[in-house]
Formats: structure tokens, C-alpha cells, sequence
């Protein structure tokens, strides 16, 4: 029997296209695995990516939270000790015994290098530092500088902060310049901006924070620039942008820092009237009180220190509120409370920042050492030993009868501005 041609034509053809379409079977069975592998690859890039950044958060959270000073975790507290701050200090947050300098590409031998522990603030022997555990960062916390900010841009033509230091030389990675504070240049500052300066100052330096966050092969490192909220611009002891009623006696109102850090201030200033006994005593420079339209007003102030702070309740008598060693802030809203007097404070010892929204009465024997701020009137009537603050004060209104002793320290208002949350003023990823 003969076999016809055109079968073995359509077998042939047949072959081919079982052919043609393995091979397309396998090119794109081939294509889904390498499309695959490459997305499991991204998918394990990204995770690895969001665990390093999220490592690095971690590390910045950690460090903004060891710049305030809280009850119950003051020995975590990270803070320069010398007077006034210099811009070689650097301390590090580490969470690994194995940490090297060699990581640190911004390491420097002649900074501080500091690693505080419980007991030794000052400690720089390499060991695990952080609060927190099995989170893979480290990070180091510095102020700004001038260097930092020139770095970043500055120039005379396009300054970043006020240059009060008289000098517009570049400087060095080993020669910095001066700190960049965040604060009030001068009694007519209305609002807190970054400056240097030469000269003693109450206000605390801008903080850098550079965090690196780590994961099984990479790291991302993440910056932060955080500020301590100077609170009011600091014009005398007493504040007041009205009137200010002094009625007799004893009254000393000081305006020179009884700390030392910074200059003399008048003891009263006042945006309406001032009426007093003869037997008031000031002192200060100048010594006699001194009007000025500048008198910050405390109700604008009040918003930007009240975050996270204690509420008051009720009336404050036979009291301890913070301690010497751990100030703290306590707002009251002026409206839970009896007006004309609002909330009274009596017999009472406080520590820290005292925010009223409203009117404030302290009376009887009391202490405040730190900041008393009033939005609205404050009335001072003290008895016995009468009413001792060592700080500052800055009322809509005050009214004194009874003796009282006032005296402006800066050094007790520095310490109560670190009872208060930072504030980050820039973020940014380095890579």
C-alpha cells in the first residue's frame, strides 16, 4: 500500500507546532521564574528597607526622648554639663557592645564621644547604652554648629540662623565655630530663632541627631535637628504686658541671675503701670522697673509649652509638685476654677513650669522654683515666711500683697524648659 504525501505534511507540521509551542511553553515558564525571583529580591529589599528605616526611627525616638528630663527616667537623661556648651561635645546611644568608632564616618577623637550610663553621665567605654533592646541601631547626638549649618548652606548672602559672633569665616570639620542656639537674640525678639553667639546666653543649643539603622546587610541613616521650646523671651523677673500693682510689705524683686550664666535684667517689666509702696526693693540692671511694648505675652507662649504636661485640677494646698532634681510642667485651665482669685496654690513647694490659662493665686508660704506663667491675672499674697520663687515670671496682669521674695535665675529656668517635649525642626534621610 502506498502512503499518501500529504499526510506525512500534515504529521510534519503537526511535530512543529508541538515544537513551536514547548518552546514558547518553557520561554514563558522561564520568564514567570525570573519575574518572580526578581520580585521575591524586591520584596525582600523593601522589608529589609522598611527594617533598617524603621530601626533608624526608633533610634531618633530614643534619643529625642533621653534630652528630656522625666520623673522616673532621669538617669537616662543626656545633657551637656558645662557651662556654656561647647561645640566639641557628642554623646552616643548604643544598643551593641560590638559598636566601633571606625562606623561612624563623623567620628572625631578630639570630641567628647561620650556614652552615658546610670551613674557615669561622662563614660566613654564602648557598651550597650540603649533603653531599648534587640532593635539594631546607634546613634549619636551632637549640637549644631556653625559648620553644620554652612554645610547646609549658609552664607552671609543666605544666612540660617542670626550671626551675633562678629565672625563670617568657613569653618572646618575640626574647627566647628560656635553653637547654634535656638532662642531670643535679643529683648526685642519676638520670636525664637537659631543664632550664634559669643556671649553667655539663657537660651539651650539646636540638637542634632544622626540615627543609623541597620538590618542583615544594609543601613539607613536618618537626621534630625530637635529643639528644646525656649519658652517666653526673658526681659526682667517679673514679666507682666499689663499692669503690675505692688502694695507693700517685704517685697525684693531681683533682677540679677542668681545663677551667673547670663547677664542682669531689670526686675519688672511692664506694657501698662506700675504702681509700688517705698518699701519695695529692687534691684537689677537697671535697678528700678522698666515699661517696654516688647512684654511677651504669655497667653501666645502658653500653647507651645503646655504639650504633655500635667493637668491641675483642683486647688493646690499643702502640695509637692516636681522636685529639685526632676522639675516638671503643670498646666491648669483657668475656667474649672472660682474667678476673680482662679486656681489657688497654698502651702505648696513646686518644681518646674506652672501654666494657667486664667487667673492664678498663690498665697500663704509658698516656693516655685522654675517658670510661673499666667494668661490672665496673677495675685501674689503671701503670709508668714510669704512667697519665694527662684525663676521667672510672666503674667497678663500681677497683683502683690503680703511679702514675697522674687529672684530671676536662669539656670532654674533652663532646667524647667527640659521638662518639655523637643520639637524637630528638620528630618531628613542621608541614604
Amino acid at each position: 500500500m502506498i502512503e499518501s504525501s500529504d499526510g506525512n505534511v500534515a504529521g510534519g507540521f503537526a511535530l512543529v507546532a508541538v515544537l513551536l509551542l514547548l518552546a514558547v511553553a518553557g520561554l514563558v515558564t522561564a520568564t514567570v521564574l525570573q519575574t518572580t525571583s526578581t520580585e521575591i529580591r524586591i520584596s525582600g529589599n523593601h522589608k529589609q528597607a522598611v527594617q533598617e528605616l524603621y530601626a533608624a526611627e526608633a533610634g531618633l525616638a530614643e534619643a529625642r526622648s533621653r534630652l528630656r528630663k522625666t520623673l522616673g527616667a532621669e538617669a537616662a537623661f543626656i545633657r551637656e554639663a558645662a557651662v556654656p556648651p561647647g561645640p566639641s561635645w557628642t554623646a552616643y546611644v548604643l544598643e551593641s557592645a560590638e559598636w566601633t568608632p571606625s562606623v561612624d564616618p563623623e567620628y572625631a577623637s578630639h570630641e567628647t564621644n561620650l556614652i552615658p550610663v546610670p551613674g557615669n553621665p561622662t563614660n566613654t567605654v564602648v557598651r550597650p547604652n540603649s533603653l531599648q533592646t534587640g532593635l539594631p541601631y546607634w546613634v549619636k547626638i551632637r549640637h549644631k554648629t556653625e559648620y553644620d549649618a554652612e554645610r547646609a548652606g549658609h552664607r552671609p548672602s543666605t544666612p540660617h540662623y542670626v550671626d551675633l559672633d562678629g565672625s563670617t569665616s568657613r569653618h572646618t570639620k575640626s574647627n566647628r565655630g560656635n553653637v547654634v542656639y535656638f532662642g531670643y537674640p535679643s529683648t526685642t525678639s519676638r520670636d525664637p530663632v537659631s543664632f550664634t553667639t559669643n556671649f553667655p546666653t539663657p537660651w539651650l543649643p539646636i540638637e542634632k541627631i544622626i540615627a543609623h539603622g541597620s538590618a542583615t546587610s544594609g543601613t539607613v541613616v536618618l537626621e534630625e535637628e530637635v529643639v528644646h521650646p525656649p519658652g517666653p523671651n526673658q526681659l526682667g523677673a517679673v514679666h507682666a504686658s499689663g499692669d503690675v500693682s505692688l502694695s507693700g510689705g517685704p517685697v525684693t524683686i531681683n533682677g540679677h541671675d542668681a545663677c551667673g550664666a547670663v547677664g542682669s535684667l531689670p526686675p519688672v517689666v511692664y506694657g501698662g503701670t506700675v504702681t509700688s509702696a517705698p518699701a519695695i526693693q529692687f534691684n537689677g540692671n537697671p535697678a528700678n522697673p522698666r515699661h517696654s511694648s516688647f512684654v511677651p505675652d504669655p497667653a501666645r507662649v502658653l500653647v507651645t509649652l503646655n504639650t504633655d504636661a500635667a493637668e491641675l485640677n483642683a486647688d493646690q494646698i499643702h502640695q509637692q509638685l516636681g522636685t529639685a532634681s526632676v522639675p516638671m510642667t503643670f498646666y491648669a485651665k483657668g475656667g474649672s476654677f472660682a474667678q476673680p482669685q482662679g486656681i489657688r496654690i497654698r502651702q505648696t513647694r513646686g518644681f518646674g513650669i506652672l501654666l494657667v490659662n486664667g487667673n492664678a493665686t498663690l498665697e500663704g508660704e509658698v516656693y516655685w522654683d522654675g517658670m510661673i506663667l499666667v494668661t490672665g491675672a496673677l495675685f501674689l499674697n503671701g503670709q508668714g515666711s510669704g512667697i519665694v520663687i527662684r525663676g521667672g515670671i510672666w503674667a497678663s496682669r500681677v497683683e502683690q500683697t503680703g511679702p514675697v521674695s522674687l529672684q530671676y535665675d536662669s539656670c532654674r529656668l533652663q532646667a524647667a524648659m527640659l521638662s518639655v517635649p523637643t520639637r524637630i525642626r528638620t528630618w531628613r534621610e542621608v541614604f
